[in-house]
């Protein structure tokens, strides 16, 4: 390398250098005062008093909350708090708070988060409760969420440098980390078309949503022109069935109804309030209804053709599914070949 070479060499890695000193002084002066903070001054407390108090939840018989609840099952609880006493605390932080006296009733606020789904879901009831009691219920499974408490109280006391009344508020708030069980099977049914654009469509609805004790139970709709070729758009309801495995639909209340050389094309709705195991899901056609299906021909077949397999008696479309905690819904569908 020449001296010319070694010259530029030298000059590139010194504008590099500043370049990057540069940079890092800006990064220390945006990271100390960040362009929307100019001009404010945030002290690192509040000018006045804010008292934040201490805040336990628990059951209503005293025992603590445990870390796994069930779905749709309501547990009461209890808030533990100072906020709730007869008056204001004397002292906080070791500073005095002279006179204080609450000015309002408390406003709490009860949530459960489901933090898989990010959604909050506010606590409410209907039953006559004390201030500091809340009936929770879990509506949806989840790996990961919290019960929540917070809770305000407006506060008055005599400010000790100017002798003036001051408002201020009492604050209190805690979490408290919980799963929620599945206990509702899927609700999964089929898209069925054949040739010239016929179909038909199954579906599987909670009904009534949230119900609890078990069994659950759920409305099957049908709709399409191989279930009612004189009003395809007309919705079939079969209602009041046990959400389960053995859900079977009487042949008076629908049937699916395909001409004998027909290629069936199938689809499956895969619905579940949590996780379907798409591992264990089966569907197509079986011998009889009830009981464990006895499958005809190809499981969890795209497209049937009819003529090639050997159909039984009494045929029925069915779908097996599981979701991942294990609660199995097994549909059967009356199917008529013609």
């Amino acid at each position: 390398m020449n001296k010319r070479s070694i010259s530029v060499f030298i000059a590139i890695i010194i504008c590099l250098v500043g370049s990057a000193v540069l940079n890092a002084q800006d990064d220390a002066a945006s990271k100390e005062t960040p362009p929307w903070m100019e001009g404010i001054n945030m002290p690192p407390r509040p000018d006045y008093l804010s008292p934040t108090l201490p805040l336990k939840i628990y059951l209503e018989n005293g025992e603590a909350i445990p870390a796994t609840l069930t779905e749709d099952v309501s547990i009461t609880l209890v808030a533990d708090t100072e906020i709730f006493d007869p008056e204001p605390p004397a002292e906080y932080n070791g500073s005095d708070i002279p006179n204080a006296k609450w000015s309002r009733n408390a406003a709490v606020s009860w949530f459960f988060i489901d933090w898989e789904k990010n959604k909050n879901v506010a606590a409410s009831s209907t039953q006559p409760l004390a201030l500091n009691q809340m009936v929770v219920t879990p509506l949806n499974p989840t790996g990961k969420g919290a019960i929540t408490c917070h809770i305000g109280r407006k506060m008055r006391y005599t400010d000790p440098v100017t002798g003036k009344t001051r408002g201020t508020f009492a604050n209190a708030s805690v979490g408290h980390n919980a799963r929620v069980l599945d206990i509702t099977p899927p609700t999964c049914g089929l898209e069925i078309s054949v040739q010239g654009g016929r179909s038909a469509t199954f579906w599987v609805a909670e009904n009534p949503p949230n119900k609890y004790p078990l069994p659950k139970h759920a409305d099957v709709y049908f709709s399409g022109a191989l279930v009612n070729e004189a009003d395809p758009g007309a919705i079939i309801t079969v209602s009041a069935l046990e959400l389960g495995s053995a859900m079977v639909i009487p042949s008076e209340k629908a049937v699916v109804t395909v001409p004998a050389d027909s290629v069936l094309n199938i689809k499956v709705n895969g619905e579940d309030n949590y996780k379907l195991d798409t591992a264990k899901l089966r569907y197509g056609i079986c011998q009889g209804a009830g009981g464990e299906p006895v499958p005809v021909g190809t499981v969890n077949a795209s497209e049937i053709t009819l003529a090639e397999i050997n159909l039984p008696e009494n045929p029925y479309l069915y779908v097996d599914a599981s979701d991942v905690s294990g609660n199995r819904q097994v549909l059967f569908v009356p199917l008529k070949v013609r």
